[in-house]
């Protein structure tokens, strides 16, 4: 059987999450997978990386997150500084959606997708939730699909998230900025929000 290329499966995604997105311009919903674009109602087009991620911000502004920056993080993450945290936030999503068959979970501001991996990997969490993945930084998601997996990942503006109301189970928002209006928006009734905020010392050490 032939290995699906990245952004195959990625409009494999995109077609099963389609009910969930909407246009970050017009505030319609995503209406067409194309080939290498996406289309809202009023004809809003978005392009779909070969990488594997959709770029979902119309006008891309340059960061202060380059690819030297994640990769460099990404060498901390691989000698398991953040082994513990990664485990204690596993544990907090499987207590939240044991009730629940299907669950949407969004890591807001995910960098090179460290985390979400992390969840990923966890067959439990892996058997019940949707994984989905955005940041600013194109550097950043770009990192991130570089696993084999079925994270819908996109760059995207955490002030103008790309999704209908009410569709999220869990936001996660390790580390990074918040917009909370907006998580209020894409959060279902029961749903929560997953927050580590970094103190004075944060990575004190590894700066110095």
């Amino acid at each position: 059987m032939r290995k699906l290329k990245k952004i195959e499966v990625l409009r494999e995604l995109l077609n099963e999450n389609i009910s969930i997105l909407r246009c970050p311009v017009c505030k319609k919903s995503i209406k067409y997978i194309k080939e290498s674009s996406v289309l809202c109602e009023n004809n809003h087009c978005f392009n779909i990386s070969k990488k594997g991620y959709v770029n979902l911000v119309k006008n891309n502004a340059k960061t202060i997150y380059d690819k030297k920056l994640f990769e460099s993080r990404s060498k901390i993450y691989e000698y398991g500084i953040y082994d513990e945290l990664s485990k204690e936030i596993i544990d907090i999503v499987d207590k939240y959606t044991s009730k629940k068959n299907v669950n949407f979970v969004l890591d807001v501001g995910c960098g090179e997708g460290y985390y979400l991996n992390q969840l990923y990997s966890d067959e439990k969490i892996n058997s019940k939730c949707k994984l989905f993945g955005i940041d600013i930084s194109r550097e950043g998601i770009s990192l991130a699909t570089r696993y084999e997996n079925s994270i819908l990942w996109s760059v995207s503006d955490l002030s103008n998230l790309p999704f209908e109301n009410g569709k999220f189970d869990i936001i996660i928002d390790i580390l990074s900025p918040s917009n909370y209006s907006e998580f209020t928006r894409v959060l279902n009734k029961g749903g929560v929000v997953i927050k580590v905020i970094p103190d004075e010392h944060y990575l004190k050490e590894i700066r110095s």
